[in-house]
């Protein structure tokens, strides 16, 4: 997802914080979250999430700004996807395509795809969720030729997150994320890297709640920043399914289509 609705929403250890003399300028920040997104513009991946509850597999394409396709193969085959317009959903065991007409301004609309897809995309395949001008920043000691950087953001009384990253290139390493006191983390310990000094993106992500490992994501990249055609963004509903289709016009709308469509 873009960076820009959030700011108008190997394992590392990390060490002791070594501060700098001067912090960062919000506008220094942008414009390497910016950089980063260009370097996004496109990629398809393979997650594989362990869970309690069983294996989690699904397919994830991307093309700038806002075009996805995410394929469900475990627990159950389901298909989601965004053209630019429309949210589907297309569920073999219903027999069902669901249309979504997102008729919201740009920033709402990024929101709403935030919320309905957002969770398929890996840390570190998104940018981290911050908001510049409030966040806490710590330089951490050095790694290679590169700084290491945490940034922590209070998003309300009881929600805090913090993204530790690699400057200026925004590689995933860690996220910390405080909800009422109980603390979860999500820690890059092995990537792959472009080449020719490129960017870095994880393949192991491992997740831990209170000191206690969940399960590990794995991350398999079919490719980035290679050409991807609008076919894969077109959905039609196969012959005997039955088509629905909705739209809203705000927020408070799709929060209520969702509860009364989970």
């Amino acid at each position: 997802m873009s960076w820009k609705a959030w700011v108008t929403c190997g394992f590392l250890c990390v060490i002791a914080c070594k501060k700098e003399s001067t912090f960062l300028s919000s506008s220094e920040i942008l414009q390497k979250m910016e950089a980063r997104e260009k370097a996004l513009s496109s990629f398809s991946i393979q997650v594989h999430t362990e869970e309690e509850g069983g294996a989690i597999e699904h397919t994830v394409i991307f093309r700038a700004p806002e075009l996805i396709r995410v394929e469900i193969e475990q627990p159950r085959k389901l298909s989601l996807g965004f053209d630019g317009r429309n949210y589907y959903r297309l569920e073999a065991s219903t027999k069902k395509l669901r249309v979504l007409s997102l008729k919201l301004p740009a920033a709402e609309r990024k929101l709403a795809l935030s919320k309905l897809l957002g969770v398929f995309i890996p840390e570190g395949f998104q940018l981290p969720k911050v908001m510049p001008k409030e966040l806490k920043q710590s330089w951490l000691e050095p790694q290679g030729t590169s700084r290491i950087l945490r940034l922590e953001n209070r998003l309300s009384e009881e929600v805090t997150t913090a993204y530790v990253v690699r400057w200026p290139s925004f590689d995933f390493l860690k996220k910390e994320v405080w909800v009422e006191g109980r603390q979860m983390e999500f820690v890059m310990q092995e990537e792959h890297c472009l080449p020719g000094g490129g960017l870095c993106f994880p393949t192991l992500v491992m997740a831990k709640q209170g000191g206690e490992v969940l399960g590990p994501q794995k991350i398999g990249l079919f490719f980035v920043q290679e050409a991807v055609s609008n076919e894969h963004f077109l959905f039609q509903a196969p012959e005997g399914f039955a088509v629905e289709k909705h739209s809203v016009a705000s927020l408070e709308e799709l929060e209520l289509f969702l509860r009364s469509n989970p």
